[in-house]
């Protein structure tokens, strides 16, 4: 297996940019080329892993239905970040048998990343048994997953997928949005109007009451 070159950067990665990185090294090292499909369905398949087997998901990603298998929103962003900081580069291509385009990932270097060992070990794990699949098998893989066929049995697009294999989890999203148009509708009030007044008033008449309380404890 080919080796790495380590590069110096002054802080390393975590979370699902390191995750990322980490299995994209990985699968440099051992010549398996990934596309934005196949890093996807490699991430859940690894969560999904480490789920079942009593640990956190790894990647720190949120995982949805699709009819083209699981996919997360957050994948994008993380996917962007890294190429901005020249850490990824993309190359488009076309199947020449279904003629879909898709977009091949290029690890330009190998940054430092914190990703902890039983994670890191389930990764290479997922790799080493699924990395050589084409885009089509891995999807036709993870759609048979269960957390993947009970979302798939109400087919919602982008329901979040319980990774216990449970109905799809609850979208807080959209509760959250309405309760943010609700506040701005209703602004709390900078003050209720002879309130503090009214407590300073209270605070003065007792303060006498609670010194007197205060020496009576202390004499006994």
């Amino acid at each position: 297996m080919p080796t790495l070159d380590i590069v110096s950067a002054p802080v390393p990665l975590s979370g699902s940019a390191a995750a990322v990185a980490y299995l994209l090294a990985t699968a440099r090292a051992a010549g398996v080329r990934v596309s934005r499909t196949k890093l996807s369905h490699l991430l859940y398949l690894a969560d999904l892993r480490a789920f079942e087997g009593g640990l956190p998901a790894g990647s720190g990603l949120e995982w949805r239905w699709s009819r083209s298998g699981p996919h997360s929103f957050r994948l994008g962003e993380v996917e962007r970040d890294l190429r901005e900081a020249g850490v990824i580069l993309l190359d488009e291509s076309v199947d020449p048998f279904a003629g879909r385009r898709e977009w091949t990932i290029h690890l330009v270097d190998v940054p430092r990343t914190v990703v902890s060992v039983e994670f890191a070990t389930i990764m290479e794990a997922v790799l080493a048994e699924f990395g050589r699949l084409s885009p089509g098998q891995l999807c036709d893989l993870a759609c048979q997953t269960p957390p993947m066929r009970e979302a798939g049995r109400q087919r919602r697009d982008d329901a979040r997928l319980d990774l216990a294999g449970g109905p799809p989890l609850p979208d807080l999203g959209s509760g959250l949005t309405r309760l943010r148009r609700w506040a701005e509708r209703n602004p709390l009030p900078d003050d209720e109007p002879g309130g503090v007044d009214d407590l300073a008033d209270e605070s003065r008449y007792l303060a006498e009451h609670r010194a007197e309380a205060i020496r009576r404890l202390l004499g006994d």
